[in-house]
């Protein structure tokens, strides 16, 4: 009667430290990808910041480009005209783009970065659910079995004497039934 009892209650034991080992893990696996999503951000960060840095420093080389292209027309008289103006407008431009492709690019850093992160966190968070669902099935699968073994030995009969192991002896030392084997002996 006990070792039925003893089984239900393993099987239930399992049951809850499955549980709880999924439940740490899936924990664990959300601080994994909030850990990863931190880690892309930071990246990211720095990517925009590099970019930054090289479009103050596309900036400043732009004034004193403009300003070299200043003292070459003063140098030669100061008027502005025909290919004078045409090269200072074309190099406006020029220096423009650079600088929007820069800020295209700082755009493309951060969108990267949060995209990222975004699916480090998606993933953490499919694996928790993962986890969660193998949690729920040792939990379930402990109960089924601690139900099954309550159940079995609720429902096995009691044993029945077995007639051919027990004492079949007479008071007299002699044997009440011939097991020999042989029943005309």
């Amino acid at each position: 009667m006990a070792l039925p009892l003893i089984m239900a209650g393993a099987s239930l034991a399992q049951g809850i430290m499955g549980s709880r080992s999924a439940r740490k893990q899936a924990k664990k696996a959300r601080q994994i990808g909030e850990y990863n999503a931190k880690v892309a951000m930071i990246q990211s960060e720095a990517e925009q910041a590099s970019i930054d840095f090289q479009s103050r420093q596309l900036v400043k080389q732009q004034r004193e480009i403009k300003a070299q292209q200043r003292m070459s027309i003063a140098g030669r008289g100061g008027l502005v005209f025909g290919t004078d103006l045409l090269s200072l407008i074309e190099s406006a431009k020029e220096m423009q783009l650079d600088l929007l492709e820069l800020e295209r690019q700082q755009d493309i850093a951060k969108i990267s970065g949060e995209t990222q992160a975004q699916q480090a966190r998606m993933g953490a968070a499919a694996q928790a659910s993962e986890y969660k669902a193998k949690g729920r099935q040792a939990m379930i699968g402990g109960v089924l079995g601690a139900a099954s073994a309550y159940a079995d030995s609720k429902l096995t009969p009691p044993a029945q004497p077995n007639y051919l192991t027990m004492n079949t002896r007479t008071p007299f030392g002699g044997s009440s039934f011939n097991l020999s084997g042989d029943m005309y002996s």
